[in-house]
């Protein structure tokens, strides 16, 4: 059983039982019931507490990235608070390979299991993309969304931290700029691209592309704060309203009239916002010195 289902049917029984509390058969039979059902809760949320925590980097084939990964944690939307039954898992993270990838014949460019722009997930499936640390920051540097996004990921959602993991985290705010408009706002132009294609079960089912149209709202008012407070949040504060773009609740013409309005307030807030126009290189040059030769010299931790 669900468990929205299983919580309804929880609730539905303590009410049926506190109106049988004089009447010794029906209460203790409800209240048994109700011990059952609250136990099948418990081990639900277990089971989805343990497949959300778990990510086996050894997927990787990289010996050392369990050790040399300094940050982890879920990407999309179980990160912002979007996701709905069905949702897969995403994981992202970042890691500082072995000194011979820097000073000798190795290279490495990042692992990335996720599925081509066609490929469609189920909620089993389990992507998980690494980065090296210098190809993060540079992302970073431009205001990428997966980069961002990892960075201002809630505290309590991160699957690990480590002390290198944090002081970039601590220094984050580096990489909030004027440049979040071009990334975040023309990753929501391809997302306003596929209203009427790509995922056709969504199309059929509502006559366009509700996670698209998500997308595109989501990314908007990202940029909308940051540009406005100079701050981000990956736990979206109007997830309300993105599940209801996500779920078919807006028609077509609707969701169109809604990324108008998006996209004309992201370029009012660009024009007014006083945060930098590009990152400081020499701070994020010095940040990726620190935690690069701390990590080469005396380790990953």
């Amino acid at each position: 059983m669900k468990l929205r289902n299983l919580i309804l049917d929880y609730i539905n029984t303590i009410k049926n039982r506190d109106c049988h509390h004089y009447v010794s058969y029906s209460y203790h039979e409800l209240d048994k019931k109700a011990c059952e059902i609250e136990e099948q809760i418990r081990e639900k949320l277990e089971e989805e507490e343990k497949k959300m925590k778990t990510v086996d980097l050894s997927v990787t084939g990289m010996s050392w990235m369990e050790d040399r990964t300094i940050l982890l944690a879920p990407y999309g939307s179980r990160a912002n608070g979007t996701e709905t039954e069905d949702s897969d898992y995403d994981f992202r993270g970042v890691c500082i390979t072995p000194i011979e990838y820097y000073l000798g014949l190795e290279s490495f460019k990042g692992y990335d299991n996720v599925g081509g722009r066609n490929y469609k997930t189920t909620k089993e499936d389990v992507d998980v993309v690494v980065d090296e640390l210098k190809k993060f920051v540079k992302n970073a540097m431009s205001c990428t969304p997966n980069s961002i996004e990892l960075l201002f990921t809630r505290p309590q959602d991160y699957l690990k931290v480590t002390e290198l993991g944090q002081l970039l985290i601590d220094n984050r705010h580096l990489f909030l700029t004027k440049l979040v408009k071009g990334k975040f706002g023309g990753f929501a132009n391809g997302a306003d691209k596929e209203l009427l294609k790509g995922k056709a079960h969504l199309v059929e089912k509502f006559g366009y592309n509700t996670s698209a149209f998500c997308h595109s709202i989501r990314l908007r008012t990202s940029a909308i704060e940051v540009l406005e407070t100079c701050n981000f949040s990956t736990y979206r504060p109007n997830r309300e309203l993105l599940i209801e773009c996500k779920t078919g609740k807006y028609t077509y013409k609707e969701a169109v009239e809604m990324v108008a309005h998006y996209e004309n307030k992201l370029q009012q807030a660009y024009e007014k916002s006083e945060i930098p126009e590009r990152v400081d290189t020499d701070k994020v040059n010095k940040l990726l010195v620190d935690i690069l030769s701390d990590a080469l010299v005396s380790g990953v931790r």
